[in-house]
């Protein structure tokens, strides 16, 4: 096991990935977020954010995380990691044996019996310290929501009763929130000037948009990609950032990732398109009109969101890749 981090020398640590992957936003939500816990919580830990050395390199790292890729084998990388995320393509038989490996849910690590595996979700992607509860109340219509990237639209029908459904398509409308901010949030008092001030004076700007977007509506929905390995492998961090804003969050159950996250935490505010052991989203909805229901999802779901704190994830992973000293958070 690698020794704590002592006063005089800094335990090391290199989160890289090919040069394509660092200029992907899982790789820059993995490593920039955590870089910047890291430097305010654990100042006996130096990480580092780039390319990997050569192996003739004279550094030498304590571990290293290595995103979405396979890295080579050096003895300056020191104890070594591949971070998957949704690199379904990283197969068992092609990691060499002395790597370790971090997955999204214990699905994902039964596809690496060979190697070591190291269950870490991703942190919610907003301000912790944010402490605005939305206010439930009686709204008629319901107003519901949906923002995704690539997502399939909710089967709502146009003509249910006492519900208005609208929803984001990033794929179409832009794949940064400041892309389509204002197109939506223009008649909330946003202008560009008030969008960009938040973006440049808070670090976690990105994640706060999202929130003001999902505050103007009673109900967000959030479906699952439907890809075979998203559907039984993906990440649940869309629900728990959700979850966060503290608005009450409907769940399509579809794959094994989702509904083992729903059972795992009795989440009741939940509906599915097939079988009978959920609501259809007709009975979601209507059971979701009533201001009590919508309490009660927002209270299991902040209750979820505390697991996902970046300050306890983060002192998971510093314990995952060795690190064992103080954590001032």
């Amino acid at each position: 096991e690698v020794s704590e981090a002592g006063d005089e020398e800094k335990y090391k640590i290199l989160c890289s990935s090919t040069r394509t992957m660092m200029t992907w936003g899982s790789y820059l939500a993995r490593c920039d977020t955590f870089k910047r816990w890291v430097d305010q919580c654990a100042p006996s830990v130096e990480l580092t954010l780039g390319n990997l050395p050569r192996a003739a390199d004279p550094v030498q790292y304590d571990a290293t995380m290595y995103v979405k890729a396979i890295p080579p084998v050096q003895e300056n990388l020191g104890k070594t990691f591949i971070d998957v995320v949704d690199s379904f393509g990283i197969r068992d038989g092609r990691v060499p044996e002395e790597v370790e490996i971090i997955t999204q849910n214990q699905l994902q690590s039964s596809l690496f019996p060979n190697h070591e595996t190291h269950i870490i979700e991703h942190w919610y992607n907003c301000d912790p310290s944010d402490t605005y509860i939305h206010e439930i109340k009686e709204s008629n219509p319901l107003k519901v929501g949906a923002v995704c990237n690539a997502c399939p639209r909710p089967d709502i029908p146009e003509d249910f009763p006492d519900v208005d459904f609208s929803m984001i398509d990033e794929e179409k409308e832009g794949t940064h929130v400041s892309h389509w901010f204002l197109k939506f949030m223009a008649s909330e008092g946003w202008d560009e000037d008030k969008m960009n001030d938040l973006l440049a004076e808070n670090e976690y700007g990105t994640g706060m948009l999202y929130y003001h977007v999902f505050r103007t509506f009673d109900v967000i929905i959030v479906t699952p990609k439907e890809t075979r390995d998203k559907l039984r492998y993906g990440s649940i961090q869309r629900i728990v950032s959700v979850m966060k804003s503290t608005v009450p969050v409907l769940v399509e159950v579809q794959g094994s990732a989702f509904e083992h996250f729903v059972d795992g935490y009795e989440y009741p505010c939940v509906y599915s398109k097939e079988g009978d052991k959920y609501p259809s989203l007709e009975e979601a909805l209507d059971k979701l009109k009533d201001v009590s229901a919508r309490k009660k999802c927002q209270e299991v779901g902040l209750r979820i969101a505390e697991d996902f704190d970046p300050d306890v994830m983060v002192k998971q992973l510093l314990n995952t890749l060795g690190y064992h000293g103080d954590f001032e958070c």
